[in-house]
């Protein structure tokens, strides 16, 4: 009789189990995909990542039970929110989506402190709300100690890193120079180094290019021919320049 009573204990809190964990499990995988896909680049229009919501909510809602995947999938996605409403220059939805991807970062960490993407995203956050100020590059820092080497993020945080080399203290300034050499050395980024060296990286190109001195020629010889056929008419160490346009 006793061995009859604990295995329909046992029945029980399985089932149990499956009617609250199950739901939460495809929910928290759904929205650790979308995540993935928008940290790879793709594009979502406003509906779709307004229909995610109630996922994100409840999520949220669910983070004092440690979630890491989950958290940080919440947190990306209000960053995306946050992201849209800057490009449309929507201010009314600004303000609200900082608010809500900030606390969604810091739900995030307080789960997963050792994430380099969640600090790296912090510090743009600081920056966006307030300005460049210094206060901040603690965040910047913790950033590349936990993650110097992972290119998806570093896409995203040398640019920013960049954006302010001037003012950043030697250990970051070396960090963001090795970094876009390390993005250029992946043998595939190619054209998004370019984009960062036009960009952000423009005002310290020559430092930049120093940097990249060392790396394969193949790399080098890349990088020269994307800046060459998109207008620029840079010398590459190494690397032989194009011959002049005829209408240049």
């Amino acid at each position: 009789m006793l061995v009859r009573i604990c295995l329909l204990a046992l029945g029980s809190l399985g089932i149990f189990w499956g009617a609250t964990e199950l739901p939460r499990f495809w929910r928290d995988a759904h929205l650790i995909q979308i995540s993935k896909r928008i940290e790879g680049g793709e594009l979502y229009k406003g509906e779709v990542i307004a229909a995610l919501m109630p996922e994100v909510e409840a999520a949220e809602r669910s983070g004092a039970n440690c979630r890491p995947q989950a958290d940080h999938a919440a947190a990306v996605i209000r960053l995306r929110i946050l992201e849209d409403a800057i490009a449309d220059e929507d201010n009314q939805t600004i303000d609200r989506s900082m608010a809500e991807a900030g606390r969604a970062i810091h739900l995030a960490l307080a789960c997963s402190p050792a994430d380099p993407f969640l600090w790296s995203a912090l510090y743009r956050l600081e920056v966006t709300r307030s300005g460049f100020t210094g206060s901040d590059l603690a965040l910047l820092r913790l950033s590349y100690l936990l993650g110097p080497n992972e290119g998806w993020i570093a896409l995203k945080r040398n640019p920013l890193a960049l954006s302010v080399y001037r003012q950043l203290p030697a250990d970051l300034q070396k960090a963001a120079l090795d970094e876009f050499a390390g993005l250029l050395r992946t043998g595939r980024l190619y054209q998004e180094t370019v984009a960062i060296f036009t960009g952000a990286g423009w005002p310290v190109r020559d430092l930049l290019l120093a940097r990249i001195a060392d790396l394969p020629e193949r790399d080098r010889d890349t990088f020269s021919r994307i800046l060459y056929r998109e207008g620029y008419d840079v010398a590459v160490p190494g690397i032989k320049r194009s011959d002049p346009r005829p209408w240049d």
